[in-house]
């Protein structure tokens, strides 16, 4: 299977945003991120996406997006199954 290009939604301050840009790194993973908070149009796409502007506190950092998939949280099990 092919590498999927991922867009990560986060945050600097959030640690499981921290945790998956190192774990992407670590495996060379193809992968542009979002800092939600100092991009205007990533916040607004992130918004979209949850259907909310209280993105922060619904504790759904990081937001993955492969293609039309949206993965919430870091999960490596999940991640995983798009790095094969």
């Amino acid at each position: 299977m092919a590498t999927h290009k991922l867009r990560v939604f986060c945050t600097p301050f959030c640690p499981k945003c921290n945790e998956l840009l190192a774990y992407l790194n670590k495996r060379k993973a193809d992968f542009v991120s979002f800092d939600i908070d100092k991009d205007d149009n990533a916040r607004k796409e992130v918004i979209k996406i949850v259907g909310n502007d209280d993105v922060e506190s619904l504790d759904k950092l990081p937001i993955v997006v492969v293609g039309d998939k949206v993965l919430y949280g870091f999960n490596k099990k999940e991640i995983d199954t798009y790095l094969r």
